[in-house]
């Protein structure tokens, strides 16, 4: 009976348009939508075959934007798991696929597909998407997930609704340890959504010891059902020549412009060096950030501006020649959930110097030298030892690589996916 209704809904939907008045095409073009996300709908209430596998639904809502660090998290993260036979992968992004939709920006891990109101081919009108964003929930709950991860702190509603076992990882907790450093906007939404996900979350994933802790300290959560993961370094992959006429000897900032990421400490010790003759200059590799004004007048009012060389955002792709050309590289942010950059800094064998705080040194580990993160002095000192001793800069680069066997993409997705096993039982 329901195959039965099914197919005639489709043949309704799929039928020619007739030249009417345009507010009765406009109501037959939604008309037309609406019978096919009722097709769909029933087409999702066969059921899903019984596999024995694990369903984990996935937001992959930032797969729609250029990828950043949660994206990237996510994306290496599912290539790992798409991989394990008891694992089944549900993607979920946004609720209609239509002509002219956001595309995503990468492939999807495993090749599956999005759930999703596929309205291709059909000219749709404001009914139909209404609808589609109203039933999306319905969707959603009939693919049977056993475990909903959401990758970047929370679900969304559409999803929320729902996820009854759920998963989300947290990145860190800037808002909370710097609100300052957040705008207002976003800090109120982050504390709002952050607590109900964690009311609801059945497990949390962090992506280091040191948030975990912070997570424990600043929020009412069960410790038990805390988890810290550790990110994979940085995929290997063919290194694209920048072709830039860059300095021949450079200190080098890949990171967003905004004061949680600390430049100006960077930038004072980088003119102390040039204070006492360093012929080399500070590259700045990052997009224009939050509050950034300050930074950015700060830079250009340097005695040492002429030496100072910003390259605003740089592919992924490039930033491996960037990091291998680059005399040292400097992570002097106040606070970070992970520091990714230390990874890919020492893959291509830069010696690394990062501030003393929050997850660096757990992710650094012995091979890179730490300093006061407001202490421009310090840091100057430490860039002396790295640029004029050869003997501590092979150092550093021997420990970089040995250090980056400490992190695994395939062990981050296999203890993430014990979390689900654990979740679904």
């Amino acid at each position: 009976m329901i195959r039965r209704i099914g197919r005639r809904l489709r043949r309704l939907a799929g039928a020619p348009l007739v030249p009417l008045r345009p507010v009765a095409r406009e109501l037959l073009l939604s008309t037309r939508g609406v019978l096919r996300i009722l097709a769909t709908l029933l087409a999702a209430a066969k059921g899903i075959p019984k596999s024995g596998r694990i369903r984990v639904g996935v937001d992959v809502r930032p797969f729609y934007e250029p990828l950043t660090g949660v994206g990237w998290y996510l994306f290496f993260l599912l290539e790992e798991l798409a991989k394990l036979e008891d694992l089944d992968l549900v993607y979920f992004g946004n609720p209609v696929l239509a002509d002219g939709s956001t595309p995503l920006t990468v492939p999807l891990p495993g090749s599956r597909p999005i759930v999703a109101f596929d309205l291709t081919g059909l000219p749709v009108g404001r009914l139909a998407v209404a609808t589609a964003r109203a039933a999306y929930p319905a969707l959603v709950w009939l693919r049977r997930c056993n475990v909903f991860f959401a990758a970047n702190y929370f679900l969304p509603r559409s999803i929320s609704a729902a996820a009854v076992n759920r998963v989300c990882t947290v990145h860190d907790l800037t808002w909370r340890r710097y609100p300052q450093l957040l705008q207002q906007e976003t800090l109120a939404n982050l504390e709002r959504e952050m607590l109900r996900e964690l009311t609801r979350s059945s497990a949390v994933i962090c992506v280091s010891e040191a948030t975990r802790r912070d997570l424990v300290e600043l929020y009412p959560v069960e410790p038990r059902k805390v988890h810290a993961v550790l990110s994979g370094p940085p995929p290997s992959r063919p290194s694209a020549d920048l072709r830039l006429e860059l300095p021949s000897r450079y200190i080098l900032f890949v990171s967003t412009i905004e004061p949680r990421k600390n430049l100006d400490v960077l930038i004072e010790a980088f003119e102390r060096l040039k204070d006492k003759g360093w012929s080399g200059d500070l590259v700045i590799a990052g997009k224009t950030g939050w509050k950034s004004e300050p930074t950015l007048r700060r830079m250009a009012k340097s005695r040492w501006r002429d030496s100072i060389r910003r390259l605003d955002y740089v592919d992924r792709d490039q930033l491996p020649w960037l990091y291998r050309q680059a005399d040292a590289f400097v992570l002097p942010s106040r606070y970070e959930g992970f520091g990714f950059p230390i990874l890919e800094a020492m893959a291509e064998g830069t010696p690394v110097i990062a501030a003393r705080n929050s997850s660096l040194p757990e992710v650094g580990g012995d091979a890179a030298l730490y300093f006061d993160a407001e202490d421009a002095g310090e840091l100057a000192q430490l860039l002396s030892t790295v640029l004029e001793d050869a003997g501590e800069r092979a150092r550093l680069i021997a420990r970089g690589e040995a250090n980056l066997a400490r992190f695994s993409w395939a062990r981050a997705a296999a203890e993430t996916a014990d979390v689900f096993r654990k979740v679904a039982r």
